[in-house]
């Protein structure tokens, strides 16, 4: 059975765990964002909250976002998730992560594949990898 769901990541830990399933993308969260609403123009499903974690949108450098390889009807709801995503990141100010030291941009990559995992682990029954 081939996967059905796809990760877009920003996340180099997230793609060597799930090599698979990751659409890895060199950019920022806010790039992440925009794909994921390209995706979701197109028809894929969000699964999973794109503002899920205790960090806000702003202050971390990772993000990966589950979606759907099948396409279906535009979810309006999903659409509206992903804008206010991408509204919370255009109103936090700045924060230059290309100047993390390793170890801090390394805690950041550790808590999104947390979170990526409780999102892969909480698939719903019609999704795998």
């Amino acid at each position: 059975m081939s996967a059905n769901v796809y990760i877009l990541t920003n996340n180099p830990l997230a793609a060597g765990k799930y090599p698979e399933a990751v659409r890895r993308l060199e950019c920022g969260v806010d790039g992440i964002l925009q794909a994921a609403r390209d995706e979701i123009h197109l028809g894929a499903v969000m699964i999973g909250h794109p503002l899920s974690g205790s960090i806000g949108i702003g202050e971390t450098p990772c993000k990966s976002l589950v979606l759907s390889t099948r396409r279906g009807a535009l979810d309006m709801q999903a659409i509206q998730l992903i804008e206010s995503a991408l509204e919370a990141y255009r109103q936090t100010p700045p924060n230059p992560h290309h100047r993390l030291p390793p170890e801090i941009l390394r805690d950041f990559q550790v808590v999104d594949l947390d979170l990526l995992d409780s999102a892969m682990k909480a698939l719903p029954a019609q999704y795998h990898i």
